[in-house]
C-alpha cells in the first residue's frame, strides 16, 4: 500500500459515523429488508411521475407534522394565563407544562419529520434504480449518503489526497450563512407574529396571532424536505454520471500519459474546491481513479488551479479536451455553476471559452431538473464539445 493509499485510509478512520447518522442507516437498513420489490429504471416518465408522488406525500405529510406539532405546543401555553405573576404558583405551572409540551412537541416533530425523510429518500433510490448495496472502496456509502441527506447532516470535512474543500472559502462567511440558516425557523415566526399583532392590534381576534407559529413551522418543514428529496434526486443523477464517467476515463487508461492521469486527478480535486464540499459522488471518481492510476507521488497539489494550468500545457490536444471535459462535468455535481467556476473556467477553456461555458450551463440545468437522458447525453467524452 502506498503513502496515498494510506492517507484514504487514515481519513476513513477518523470519519465514522456519529450516532444520529447510524440511526438513519439502521432505519434504511430495515427499510431495505422489508421492500420486495425490483428497483425502478430512471427514464424521463417513469422517475418523473414517480418522484412527483414521493415528493408531493412528503410534502403533505411534513405539513401535517410541523402545524400539529406546534399547534400543540401553543395550545398547551394557552389554557394558563398570559402574564401570571412572576415566581407565582400559576407562573411556575405554567412553564413547567409549556416547558414539558415544548420538549415533548419538538422531540415528536423532529422524529417524524427524520422519518418521513428517510422513507422519502429511500423510495426514491429505489426508484432511481440503485439499492444500498457498499462499495468496499469509499468512505461515504450509499446508505450514509442518504442517511445524512435525510438527517440534514453535513458531509465530513475530508482531506483525501490533501485536497482541501475549503482552500478558496472565507470561514467567517460560511459560519454566518449556517448560523442564519439554523435560525430561519424562530425568526420568520418572531417577523410573522410582530406583523399579525400590528394587524390584529385593534381586532378581537388578536388572541390568535401566537398560533401563526403553526402554519409557518409547517411551511418551513414542507420546504426543508422539498430541498432534501431534490438535493437527492441530483446526487442520484450524478452517482450514475460518475459510475459513466469512470468507466469512459478507464477505457482510455491505456492511451494516457502519466501527466494526464495526475491533471485528470488534478481536475477532479479543483471541482472539490469550487463545490466547497467532499461531494460524496467527486470523493467516488476520486477513490475510484486513483486506485486504477496507481500513481505512487503526484508531485502536484491536486487542489491547485495554477496546478492544472500547468499540467493542461504540457498535454496533446485528446488529453487536454479530456481532461477539460472531466473538469467540467463535475463541477456541474451541484445542478448549478458557482462564482469560482464561472471565474476560472473560462481561463482554461481557450478560444471556444463562450460556447463551453454554455454547454456546461446547459448540462448543469439538466443535472437540476433532473432530466437523466440529457444529461447523460452531454456528459459523454468524445473529445468534442457540442456547439
Amino acid at each position: 500500500m502506498n503513502s496515498r493509499r494510506m492517507e484514504k485510509s487514515s481519513q476513513a478512520a477518523e470519519h465514522k459515523p456519529g450516532l444520529l447518522e447510524r440511526w438513519g442507516i439502521r432505519v434504511l437498513q430495515n427499510l431495505a429488508q422489508r421492500d420486495k420489490r425490483s428497483p425502478g429504471n430512471w427514464t424521463r416518465q417513469e422517475f418523473g411521475i414517480g418522484s412527483r408522488k414521493i415528493i408531493g406525500w412528503t410534502v403533505f405529510w411534513s405539513l401535517q407534522t410541523g402545524f400539529w406539532t406546534t399547534f400543540f405546543i401553543i395550545l398547551v401555553e394557552k389554557i394558563f394565563p398570559d402574564s401570571p405573576e412572576l415566581w407565582s404558583p400559576v407562573f411556575l405551572e405554567k412553564w413547567f407544562w409549556t416547558g414539558l409540551a415544548l420538549l415533548l412537541g419538538t422531540v415528536l416533530e423532529f422524529y417524524l419529520l427524520y422519518r418521513i425523510g428517510l422513507s422519502s429518500v429511500y423510495k426514491m433510490t429505489r426508484l432511481a434504480g440503485l439499492d444500498l448495496e457498499e462499495d468496499p472502496d469509499l468512505i461515504t456509502g450509499v446508505s450514509n449518503l442518504l442517511s445524512r441527506l435525510a438527517l440534514e447532516i453535513p458531509d465530513p470535512d475530508l482531506r483525501l489526497l490533501g485536497i482541501d474543500p475549503y482552500r478558496l472559502t472565507n470561514k467567517q462567511s460560511l459560519f454566518i450563512t449556517t448560523l442564519l440558516y439554523k435560525a430561519k425557523v424562530f425568526l420568520s415566526n418572531l417577523v410573522a407574529k410582530i406583523v399579525i399583532r400590528k394587524i390584529l392590534a385593534r381586532n378581537s381576534f388578536r388572541v390568535y396571532a401566537d398560533f401563526v407559529a403553526a402554519p409557518i413551522t409547517a411551511i418551513w418543514d414542507a420546504i426543508v424536505l422539498y430541498i432534501i428529496l431534490k438535493e437527492l434526486r441530483t446526487r442520484l443523477l450524478t452517482r450514475i454520471l460518475s459510475k459513466e464517467l469512470v468507466e469512459d476515463i478507464l477505457s482510455r487508461e491505456n492511451a494516457l500519459s502519466r501527466e494526464a492521469k495526475i491533471a485528470c486527478m488534478t481536475a477532479i480535486g479543483n471541482s472539490v474546491v469550487f463545490t466547497q464540499r467532499f461531494h460524496p459522488n467527486l470523493e467516488y471518481i476520486l477513490i475510484k481513479l486513483h486506485k486504477a492510476f496507481q500513481i505512487e507521488n503526484y508531485h502536484f497539489r491536486l487542489d491547485e488551479w495554477e496546478s492544472l494550468e500547468k499540467l493542461l500545457k504540457n498535454l496533446n490536444e485528446e488529453e487536454k479536451e479530456l481532461c477539460l471535459k472531466i473538469l467540467s462535468v463535475t463541477c456541474c455535481f451541484d445542478g448549478k455553476i458557482s462564482f469560482f467556476e464561472r471565474k476560472h473556467l473560462p481561463l482554461v477553456f481557450g478560444e471556444k471559452s463562450k460556447e463551453r461555458l454554455e454547454w456546461v450551463e446547459s448540462l448543469a440545468n439538466s443535472i437540476g431538473r433532473g432530466d437523466l437522458e440529457e444529461a447523460r447525453e452531454l456528459s459523454k467524452i468524445n473529445f468534442s464539445v457540442p456547439r
